[in-house]
């Protein structure tokens, strides 16, 4: 038996660069998701400004994701051939761009206009997860991907809180606010970031008029073998998360008579709940039982949760199934992107990234839109028990799926 050679001194520097690298790209994920989730609580203040209606608010939100669903594939496949950085440095840019036109307003086209900029641009996510794909071994795809959901769950608390903050300067600061992030992310990545996918992994074939249609994109990644699976659990996921989410402030309120301080509180546990379960369970929890069979469970975890969430008669009692909702559920970020990122070749990464963020944006719309009448036609709470039997198909779906049998070692490449 041939004994192991001991690091070296250049493995120890490529190691610290990508501890460096993924650590900066959670940055950025967290940094563009407060910016996304600041101007939550002021959006409606701004809008009324222009319009009465309520719809104008929710068809910003749906202008964007629009645009994304058109937009993302496309800049997937960009990065593909030119790198993952130049793509985040003209998204991040384009982002803050968006976010100045929001506050500077005038008119309730300019604020549709600023949706529209963030949205053709918003390829900030999707690359950053191609990013994380090109530096994972399979061994560490499921911990490195979790830093999406982390990103998402610090994301939602400190974003709406740093914009209820800002908002006692003008009900304009937060869109200001996140435009600086935005600059501030551009900043870290142009001196910080290294590239990731390295030039003879990159795709050599030049781009043609279909590769800016999403539909085509969806096709060409489904046609993958196991893939249509995985991308169908991904939307029922979007779908009912973003339906329970859309809904979930004006339950609590209506029917426990919650605070928002309380709500709050919630939302503070269910983040540190996150953080807990990525840091230090992910990865040793998919290495013992697999990305599969964690998936499942998750799924299962969330779709009990939901049944709980309507059942339960004190608003107290929200606070241990939010324990069971997002340490359970924090598994399914992690590895339903690790197993798909595994179908594709790491010319492919950006282009699968943007296909999943086209799908995300498409079901951020349905989602909440059929939440909102399940809600209002069915019964108060209806998107939860609905919640739970579309997280329990998304299980049985993905039971389906073949579980990678082997799991070789990868090297990364930095330049």
């Amino acid at each position: 038996m041939q004994p192991t050679n001991p690091p070296t001194t250049t493995d120890a520097h490529a190691a610290a660069v990508k501890k460096r690298s993924l650590d900066l790209i959670f940055l950025v994920m967290l940094m563009d998701i407060i910016g996304l989730t600041i101007i939550i609580p002021v959006a409606p203040f701004i809008v009324r400004r222009y319009s009465p209606d309520a719809t104008m608010v929710t068809a910003l939100s749906g202008i964007y994701a629009a645009m994304q669903f058109i937009a993302a594939p496309a800049l997937g496949k960009i990065s593909d051939r030119i790198g993952r950085r130049r793509v985040l440095l003209i998204s991040i840019f384009g982002s803050a761009i968006g976010y100045f036109i929001f506050g500077i307003g005038g008119a309730l086209w300019v604020l549709f206009l600023s949706r529209i900029i963030d949205g053709i641009t918003g390829g900030n996510l999707s690359t950053a997860s191609a990013y994380i794909a090109d530096v994972s071994t399979p061994q560490e795809r499921a911990k490195n991907f979790g830093l999406i959901g982390l990103a998402f769950g610090l994301g939602f608390i400190f974003g709406p809180a740093i914009g209820g903050i800002t908002s006692q300067i003008s009900v304009d600061a937060p869109a200001f606010t996140a435009g600086i992030l935005s600059l501030i992310n551009f900043t870290l990545i142009f001196f910080l970031l290294p590239e990731s996918l390295p030039k003879e992994n990159r795709e050599t074939t030049p781009l043609r008029p279909s590769d800016f249609n999403p539909l085509v994109s969806i096709r060409e990644i489904a046609r993958k073998p196991g893939m249509p699976v995985l991308l169908i659990v991904n939307a029922i996921f979007a779908f009912a998360f973003n339906g329970v989410n859309s809904t979930q402030n004006v339950f609590m309120a209506q029917k426990f008579s919650a605070k928002p301080l309380e709500i709050g509180l919630l939302y503070v546990m269910s983040g540190a709940v996150t953080y807990i379960t990525q840091k230090w369970f992910v990865q040793r929890t998919v290495a013992r039982f697999g990305e599969k069979r964690m998936a499942i469970a998750s799924l299962v975890g969330q779709g009990l949760g939901m049944v709980l969430i309507f059942s339960v008669p004190e608003f107290w009692m929200l606070f241990p199934v939010a324990l069971l909702i997002n340490g359970i559920g924090s598994f399914i970020w992690s590895t339903v992107g690790s197993l798909t990122a595994a179908k594709v070749q790491p010319r492919e990464q950006g282009r699968l990234a943007g296909v999943n963020t086209a799908l995300l944006s498409l079901m951020g719309v349905l989602g909440p839109i059929t939440a909102g009448v399940a809600y209002d036609r069915i019964v108060p709470g209806a998107p939860y028990p609905l919640a739970a039997i579309l997280f329990v198909i998304g299980a049985i779906v993905m039971t389906t799926v073949a579980a990678p049998k082997t799991r070789p070692i990868e090297s990364s490449t930095w330049h």
